[in-house]
């Protein structure tokens, strides 16, 4: 008997070969694991700058001026996705803003709409607009104000947007300077059949911390407004999930240390942060059967890295067994956990998993 590397008893040369085999790869493991979470977190700051964008917003019931929506701060950049109901209705919105400060909106329709014909049109309206066009009969318009009208077809080039990553038709933009300090409308219309319609609005790219994390959440809605279904949305984290969990039943009962449920938790948390990288893949596929190959396409992959390296990572930590979690192990869970939060990986459920995988007892 004679004490191998790492303080492991082995029982001769070969054994004692195997084991500094082991340590060799730990070793570089947990260095590898250090690098990975210092890349994600410089590359979120790095990129955050460039990232921020449309915020997304909800709009209500707004068929009218009355029940016009709300835009809190028009300066803000915000990203609205609604759909005409029908030909001949109209959607409303309203926001305040001061002398001098830029108003800018675009309005684009999903891929879906722009095969079914749909060519919806935009007005801006306003106190001391120098009108332009002629506001259809069924537009509700404030008295003694002027209107910008935007009566234009949709693009046939459609647009690849890396960071949800997604396809649209821009459609129609309006840009000036606000003539007086005063409340301004916004019309949506389509006179002849609904369809599926966006409204950026604003161009100052901010976020709360609050939207920033729940980005996830509001993309199934974007998708949704592309007219995809939800079993077509959730197909790759359900496949990444049912082939990651097969692998890892089928595997671990050839190891001599069972699998507990801080193992099992962890490698669940692993599994939906691959299942989100594989998501962004799938999507950008999707998108890109809409559009020619663009540049922005490495935005897109290095979004859906970032995803694919934590679950690595995590499932690495959660499939060494252990008969005693050290207090390292945990503060990585913690790590991977909060990095997934802001990266986007794991629909929420993920990073919860990981941080409460943290405080478990073997």
């Amino acid at each position: 008997m004679v004490k191998g590397y790492c303080g492991i008893k082995v029982q001769s040369t070969d054994s004692a070969l195997k084991s500094l085999n082991k340590c060799i790869c730990e070793w570089f493991f947990m260095r590898f694991l250090r690098i990975c979470l210092l890349a994600v977190f410089f590359t979120a700051i790095l990129t955050l700058p460039e990232v921020v964008a449309h915020a997304p917003f909800s709009a209500g019931e707004n068929e009218s001026l009355e029940t016009a929506s709300i835009i809190p701060d028009p300066t803000k950049s915000w990203a609205i996705y609604k759909e005409l109901h029908e030909g001949g209705e109209a959607q409303y919105y309203r926001f305040s803003i001061s002398e001098g400060e830029r108003i800018l909106v675009s309005l684009f329709i999903s891929p879906v709409s722009k095969d079914e014909g749909f060519s919806p049109g935009l007005v801006l309206m306003g106190p001391g607009i120098s009108s332009q066009g002629i506001v259809p009969d069924y537009v509700e318009m404030p008295e003694g104000i002027g209107a910008i009208v935007l009566e234009e077809k949709p693009s046939e080039q459609a647009t690849y947007e890396p960071f949800s990553p997604s396809s649209f038709y821009p459609v129609a933009s309006v840009e000036i300077d606000a003539p007086s300090s005063s409340t301004y409308y916004i019309a949506v219309y389509e006179p002849y059949q609904g369809g599926h319609y966006g409204l950026a609005v604003g161009y100052r790219e901010t976020y709360t911390l609050e939207e920033w994390i729940l980005i996830p959440i509001n993309l199934i809605s974007i998708y949704q407004w592309e007219e995809q279904s939800l079993p077509l949305i959730f197909a790759p984290m359900m496949i990444v999930l049912a082939i990651g969990s097969g692998l890892i039943a089928w595997r671990r009962p050839s190891r001599q240390i069972p699998m507990k449920l801080f193992n099992w938790m962890g490698a669940l948390a692993g599994l939906l942060f691959l299942g989100s990288g594989v998501t962004v893949l799938s999507q950008m596929i999707i998108a890109l059967t809409r559009t020619s190959p663009v540049l922005e396409i490495g935005v897109t992959l290095v979004l859906a890295a970032i995803p694919i390296l934590l679950g690595i990572s995590t499932l690495r930590l959660s499939l060494k067994v252990e008969e005693k979690i050290k207090t390292r192990k945990r503060i990585y869970f913690v790590a991977l956990g909060l990095l997934a939060l802001f990266a986007w990986a794991g629909l929420l459920v993920g990073p919860i998993l990981a941080i409460v995988t943290s405080f478990l007892p073997m």
